[in-house]
């Protein structure tokens, strides 16, 4: 089985959630049974999911939107994306528009869930525009990714994958 994790992150920390789930649907995987080949990769370096028995494709959230380059590839690829099973997850919710925007993924027909983390604000790395949002919106500093979240949906998307494998 062949699954891609596929992120769009403007500073690291969605890129880092990815990263944690690949790892843990490899390791869960393995522990069911189940022989997988877990690619993780940024969204501009995807060329196709045909390739890819189940994928799962996140994005950070700002002004209340998906990155470009997520967007981009699902617009490209969505034919393949209705052909096997796709995760959605959304990370760093911080104004209520980015709230929102979860409702445009979690009813999207052809994916078997959406999931919204929390994200991670450090504005030592933020421009200058997005240091004026975090202060209009008094957000503080700090890491709002919980591990023990990120670590039980991979798990549910193993079960997942692990009960179609048994079929």
């Amino acid at each position: 089985m062949r699954i891609l994790v596929a992120t769009a992150s403007k500073h690291g920390a969605t890129r880092e959630i990815g990263t944690q789930l690949g790892s843990d649907l490899s390791t869960g995987l393995k522990e069911r049974g189940v022989d997988a080949e877990v690619t993780v990769l940024d969204t501009n370096d995807v060329d196709t999911v045909m390739d890819y028995d189940a994928v799962v494709l996140g994005s950070a959230i700002y002004f209340g939107r998906w990155l470009k380059s997520a967007d981009k590839l699902v617009d490209r690829e969505l034919m393949y994306l209705e052909d096997r099973p796709v995760w959605l997850f959304s990370s760093g919710p911080v104004t209520p528009a980015d709230k929102a925007e979860s409702s445009k993924w979690a009813t999207v027909p052809w994916a078997v869930e959406h999931h919204m983390f929390g994200g991670k604000i450090d504005r030592s790395v933020l421009n200058f525009a997005e240091r004026l949002a975090m202060r209009a919106l008094h957000a503080e500093d700090g890491d709002y990714r919980n591990v023990d979240e990120i670590t039980t949906w991979a798990d549910s998307i193993c079960t997942h994958l692990t009960a179609r494998t048994v079929r």
